[in-house]
């Protein structure tokens, strides 16, 4: 098993059923394969870089799993059909917890010398 990150972006308008259905089918494929979700995160509706089939702005969702490849085969395929998706990308990411650590202790320590020089 290896871990992946997988980065989601739907049509903005679709309905709430719709996205969650797409959602729920990722999910459930991981399952299926006998992988973990250990991350969701919902960021919600953002603009586009650029217009992509048309549309300016998507719905993105993040995911961190552990799975599988055969998994990262059918997810691809799966999302690649569905025309609700328009963009998805899956990335073996094996050091993500170790950089989200480093990641939160520069921000602590940058946090730590803000206030201390609001103090002065």
């Amino acid at each position: 098993m290896q871990k992946y990150e997988c980065i989601v972006i739907l049509r903005s308008g679709i309905p709430e059923a719709d996205a969650s259905a797409v959602l729920d089918r990722f999910e459930e494929t991981v399952k299926r394969h006998g992988g973990e979700i250990t991350l969701k995160e919902d960021w919600g509706t953002r603009k586009l870089a650029y217009e992509i089939q048309k549309q300016s702005s998507g719905d993105y969702t993040l995911y961190h799993f552990t799975a599988d490849n055969t998994l990262v085969v059918e997810a691809d395929r799966d999302f690649r059909l569905d025309d609700k998706v328009l963009r998805h990308l899956i990335v073996v990411d094996e050091e993500w917890e170790e950089r989200n650590r480093v990641a939160l202790a520069k921000r602590a320590e940058q946090r730590e010398r803000e206030d201390a020089s609001d103090g002065r």
